[in-house]
């Protein structure tokens, strides 16, 4: 609580541009989480920054090497833009051999989130959509339209609304959202699965999956296709991950009201809409997490218009000092390249 406190004072200091010791380089201690009922577990690994241009991954691992490893033989692959653009592709497997998808991101990134399915043994148990926006759904649609991919998948997670909705709501995201739900009904029936409800659960080998959210179909203007993100706890290794997509607000204020505070809780999180302008400090409160994962480009990770450091109107650096005051030590960004946590 001292060091939350501490933090508080100081957490206006990223957002106004000024400069701080390596505020996200390697603070000391997480929380120890392993004594909590929720029967969490305790692991340290470095902040994440392979350099300019790394081509390879990162990795992290328990504190005491390969044996203590949050994911005792699996791995989480939170995969790199090969556009630049922001998006958010993650790869999950367990020691089991489940294997699970979450979005994919653009067209331009299906062949390297192909090799990266390849890699892993080709075969998907679950493939779960956030939300079905380009930059999240787009190399699906792209995997989709290709005759020999050289993978199978199982099942494909889905929450779409009648496209009349798209259409009233979120006009710009018609026609792809038209075009991907004409794919999908190419698909043998039992392949695609209507997400709808909360308390949803899935299984692959080794992982549970939960619905945590319920899915709003409303009218929230540019931002109602992000508002209609399916938020999905993943539970591997007794390790909770949740993923936010883009959810924002006046959603997330209801997700408070709607969701007990236990469902939230997750040992890591996807930082929602890319880390900004997605949820109020409020939810990150409650989720709790001693991880952060950050689907942010290095532009839009130093909000970078173009004019170097802090000279574009996104809100990362403000919620970057959220993640600081609540005590997260470990953020990791695919702006570099892959991120692999074992």
């Amino acid at each position: 609580m001292r060091k939350r406190r501490y933090r508080s004072i100081l957490a206006g200091c990223l957002a106004a541009g000024l400069s701080l010791i390596c505020p996200f380089a390697s603070l000391a201690g997480l929380r120890n989480t392993a004594a909590q009922s929720s029967g969490r577990i305790l692991w340290t690994s470095a902040y994440v920054d392979a350099g300019p241009g790394a081509a390879r991954p990162v990795e992290a691992t328990g504190a005491d090497g390969p044996a203590a490893a949050l994911f005792d033989g699996g791995q989480l692959a939170l995969l790199s833009s090969q556009t630049g653009a922001q998006m958010l592709s993650v790869v999950m497997q367990s020691k089991e051999g489940g294997l699970i998808v979450v979005d994919g991101g653009w067209t331009g990134d299906a062949d390297h989130l192909l090799q990266a399915i390849r890699d892993r043994g080709g075969h998907v148990d679950a493939w779960l959509i956030t939300h079905p926006d380009a930059d999240h759904v787009g190399a699906l649609y792209a995997i989709l339209q290709r005759q020999d991919t050289g993978i199978a998948v199982d099942h494909i997670y889905i929450a779409l609304a009648p496209l009349e909705w798209y259409q009233r709501e979120s006009a710009e995201d018609y026609d792809f959202v038209s075009a991907l739900a004409a794919e999908l009904a190419k698909l043998p029936e039992a392949t695609v699965v209507p997400v709808t409800t909360r308390g949803m659960q899935i299984q692959a080998p080794g992982i549970t999956v939960s619905v945590v959210n319920n899915i709003k179909f409303g009218s929230y203007g540019s931002r109602s296709i992000n508002n209609s993100s399916v938020l999905y706890r993943v539970e591997m290794n007794g390790v909770r991950t949740l993923f936010l997509g883009d959810l924002s607000d006046p959603v997330d204020e209801e997700l408070l009201r709607e969701v007990p505070a236990e469902d939230l809780k997750a040992d890591i999180v996807q930082m929602a809409h890319h880390g900004q302008a997605g949820v109020c400090r409020e939810v990150y409160a409650a989720i709790d997490p001693s991880v952060c994962l950050w689907p942010t480009p290095a532009w839009l990770w130093d909000n970078d218009n173009g004019g170097g450091y802090n000279s574009g109107s996104w809100k990362t650096l403000e919620v970057r000092t959220w993640m600081w005051a609540l005590g997260v030590d470990r953020n990791y960004t695919n702006k570099d390249g892959d991120v692999i946590l074992r």
